[in-house]
């Protein structure tokens, strides 16, 4: 069968049925009665809880503790008192007249306390607590009459299968923690006395509110912020392709600029060295071939000419050999800065001397033709570039001048304006037409014309003074009136 709530029944000495159908019980911890159909039903339908009504001090005995050895461990007087030993004396219980003060009544929410606060029980039809909510706690009232010993109050939360049996002994009080958000039903019973299903109920209805971050807007408003996330991170992701398919189309079109440059440098090189080839073809193999003949007839006429050889003939294979020589000069000069792996510096030096050793290479040729050559330039005038290539350049505008210069003089003079400096070479020539400067001036022509003597120019001079300009960050500019 099955124990009381504090199993004393554990330490049981005697059983004594009364006529009044129930069966009293003799302990170490006192006197018990239950109903003997109640403990039959427990028995064969197995039920986990009786009603044992338990005497103790607070009815009267001195003496709860009932083992007093004797054999029989009770008796049944002639007036239906029942004898039981204890340890100081006889118990004697009349079962018609022992007062039975049963635990009826009803059921009581004195305080409800959620979070060590506390809240009016008459809130009970719409208990609603906050999320989060840690400890919820419900403290019971009922009638005291009879001995916490027989008060047996059990409790379940919504549908649990079993009831849970609170120790009403001390504080009667039923708490739970950290529920989670939910609808919940506190079901409360206690039993009333003797006899199948007889119980009081009460029934708590509360909630605990789900946090914001579980609310059905919550979950919305994710999906909304989640849809515009994805929306943006979308339009990030095409402006990005978008970014970077122009920014291919950029490099693609730089490279497609870079080779249209490159194809029309290789066709300008292509044309320089046509043009090249024909230079050397014609204007160095021709002159060659001349100075071979006229020397090969003066060697074969050594004999026929007088003492004085033929002074028009070896004056012109000077004059020829010289122009070959200023020639391959160019050449060479217009080679060595095509080469783009050339590296090359600036450095600090002055013009006037630089003017000079110009001057001091061609002077000769002015000479022969009595050209005066007359250096203008500031003998201060010190300049920060590359110092070859513009001694190349006005070597070739020098040269030039004296090739078309019948008479008069050259002059080399330097001003200087915000930062910049302007080289200005001034002759006395036959001019240009408005044609030959743009030709000039077009870059991608090398023009030719007869100079004083009737000698027709290579146009080569002028090709290696546009690209050295571009070297030095220069630019060219010819004013000139056809004579």
């Amino acid at each position: 069968m099955p124990l009381d709530k504090n199993n004393y029944l554990s330490y049981l000495h005697c059983f004594m049925p009364d006529e009044n159908g129930y069966c009293w019980m003799s302990t170490n911890r006192g006197l018990f009665k239950a109903r003997i159909e109640d403990m039959i039903d427990a028995f064969e339908q197995k039920n986990p809880q009786i009603y044992y009504h338990y005497y103790g001090r607070n009815d009267g005995m001195d003496i709860t503790e009932m083992n007093g050895g004797c054999t029989p461990c009770a008796v049944q007087l002639k007036n239906k008192t029942i004898s039981f030993p204890t340890m100081d004396g006889l118990l004697w219980v009349n079962p018609q007249n022992a007062l039975t003060t049963l635990p009826e009544g009803p059921i009581y929410i004195d305080k409800i306390s959620v979070d060590s606060k506390s809240i009016n029980p008459d809130s009970l039809q719409n208990l609603s607590l906050a999320a989060g909510t840690n400890e919820i706690e419900f403290k019971l009232g009922f009638s005291a009459w009879s001995n916490k010993e027989n008060i047996y109050i059990s409790y379940k939360l919504n549908d649990a299968t079993s009831w849970k049996l609170l120790d009403a002994n001390k504080e009667a009080a039923i708490s739970f923690t950290n529920l989670p958000a939910g609808d919940y039903t506190l079901q409360i019973r206690k039993t009333n006395g003797f006899g199948p299903n007889n119980f009081s109920y009460k029934n708590v209805s509360f909630s605990i509110l789900l946090p914001w971050y579980k609310q059905w807007w919550t979950y919305v408003l994710a999906a909304l912020v989640l849809a515009g996330l994805a929306v943006t991170f979308y339009r990030i992701r095409i402006k990005q392709f978008k970014i970077n398919q122009q920014r291919l189309e950029n490099r693609v079109a730089l490279k497609t600029k870079d080779l249209i440059e490159k194809n029309e440098a290789l066709q300008k090189n292509d044309r320089v060295k046509t043009r090249l080839i024909s230079i050397i073809s014609h204007d160095i193999v021709t002159p060659l071939k001349f100075i071979n003949l006229a020397g090969k007839n003066l060697l074969e006429k050594r004999k026929a000419l007088p003492d004085d050889p033929d002074l028009e003939v070896i004056s012109e294979i000077a004059h020829t050999s010289k122009e070959l020589q200023l020639l391959s000069t160019n050449i060479l000069n217009w080679i060595k800065y095509q080469n783009e792996e050339r590296r090359i510096v600036k450095e600090r030096f002055n013009l006037y001397d630089m003017v000079q050793q110009v001057f001091g290479v061609l002077n000769s040729l002015a000479k022969e033709k009595q050209l005066l050559l007359i250096n203008e330039v500031s003998e201060n005038l010190i300049l920060y570039q590359f110092f070859e290539p513009l001694k190349i350049i006005i070597y070739n505008l020098v040269s030039n001048a004296i090739n078309f210069t019948d008479k008069g003089s050259i002059v080399i003079s330097a001003s200087q304006r915000e930062g910049d400096i302007s080289i200005t070479v001034k002759d006395n020539g036959v001019g240009m037409t408005p044609e030959q400067i743009k030709n000039i001036m077009a870059g991608e022509f090398i023009i030719s014309s007869v100079n004083i003597d009737n000698r027709k120019g290579n146009g080569l001079g002028y090709l290696i003074i546009k690209d050295l300009l571009k070297m030095i960050e220069g630019t060219l500019s010819i004013h000139s009136e056809k004579m």
